[in-house]
């Protein structure tokens, strides 16, 4: 069977125009319509209006698309992207949007310590929390004492833990660490915001106080374990540490007035030997760490600060290192001092502070809280 070959029907011009081949008005009339036909799509797909009614439109005042200086105005770009409705301005002022960027009350807290006092705090909470008994997994205190032959067997971390485990949870060692925080904090300040400067001079009481440690070692003093051997020396240097800061701080600022429990004060350069005295009087008698931190405390200072032929040395100053690792600290002069002081050279400069007019932000009768 052929295939059948299905033909398109051809379709009659109309009597006035002619076939295509046989007038030549028809093809210009065709080409006439299919331009315009373009031209009218091309103008609905703008969404602007045709050619033959803008000048009708300026006629009647309406203002084009595009401004003098070739910008496009809102209406123009409404009308290109899709012919949006335009938006009424809004009466009133802008609304602004505020973010709250105040401290909560931890956080307040926590930075309102220099850098090396908090850190050394949550290093002390740290070791005491894992050597917890009544935690279900903790770490036995044998484990973070000072004790050389297990430090040999590369139990490193001991070096570090015999200056932040101030003992089993309690009232003790919460007194130590709120001593401490007081305490270093107020030394701390006085670095000006290097606390790289006052962690190496820490490191060098820590050594100063190991190597005392080992000659206290040698002369009998030692703590007994349960299995009837002996560690020779003091294990937990904590306390040390912190009485030679307590120390050297009392030595650079002797005249500083110390208050006794709200009862009476007492100069800064004797304060260390009121806790000395305070701690025999209540039945702890001669602890032999605060003599340990008296002594470290003493010789830094005398070679640190008096003596001059040792005081230009270049062990003093924090290696290179260590102040990269740890910067500035530029809110060195918002934390103040820890330990609240009166009279002495002191007293004037606080007593004309005082004198000076203070400047409140709800100073004034305005009903507006914040206007001065």
């Amino acid at each position: 069977v052929e295939p059948r070959v299905l033909r398109r029907p051809r379709i009659a011009a109309p009597s006035c125009l002619g076939t295509t081949s046989s007038n030549p008005c028809a093809m210009t009339s065709r080409a006439v319509l299919a331009a315009l036909s373009l031209l009218l799509a091309v103008a609905q797909a703008l969404h602007v209006e045709p050619l033959g009614a803008r000048p009708a439109l300026r006629r009647a005042g309406a203002a084009p698309a595009w401004g003098v200086q070739g910008e496009l105005r809102s209406g123009g770009v409404e009308r290109l992207r899709g012919g949006a409705p335009k938006m009424k301005p809004v009466a009133g002022k802008a609304k602004v949007v505020t973010i709250s960027t105040k401290k909560g009350a931890f956080e307040e807290w926590w930075f309102s310590h220099p850098f090396i006092t908090r850190w050394w705090f949550a290093a002390c909470v740290t070791t005491t929390l894992i050597s917890w008994e009544r935690l279900p997994v903790n770490l036995p205190a044998s484990m973070l004492l000072l004790h050389w032959p297990p430090i040999l067997r590369l139990q490193i971390w001991r070096l570090l833990t015999t200056f932040t485990y101030f003992g089993s949870v309690g009232h003790n060692m919460l007194m130590e660490c709120v001593f401490m925080l007081n305490y270093s904090k107020s030394l701390e300040v006085t670095y000006s915001g290097k606390p790289a400067q006052y962690l190496w001079h820490m490191l060098i009481n820590a050594a100063g106080l190991m190597i005392l440690n080992t000659l206290v070692g040698l002369l009998g003093v030692g703590m007994e374990q349960e299995d009837g051997s002996k560690i020779p020396g003091t294990p937990f240097l904590a306390q040390p540490l912190l009485y030679s800061i307590v120390w050297i701080w009392a030595r650079q600022n002797p005249e500083t007035q110390m208050s006794v429990f709200g009862f009476t004060t007492v100069k800064a350069v004797y304060f260390p030997w009121f806790l000395l005295a305070y701690h025999c009087v209540m039945g702890g008698g001669l602890n032999i760490f605060y003599l340990m931190g008296f002594a470290v405390g003493h010789v830094f200072y005398f070679l640190q600060t008096l003596h001059p032929g040792t005081r230009e040395w270049g062990m003093w100053k924090a290696p290179a290192f260590l102040e990269a690792l740890i910067p500035e600290d530029t809110a060195s002069a918002s934390y103040g001092g820890a330990v609240k002081t009166g009279g002495g050279e002191d007293g004037g400069d606080d007593a004309e502070e005082d004198k000076k007019p203070k400047v409140t932000a709800f100073a004034g009768k305005g009903a507006k809280l914040g206007k001065k």
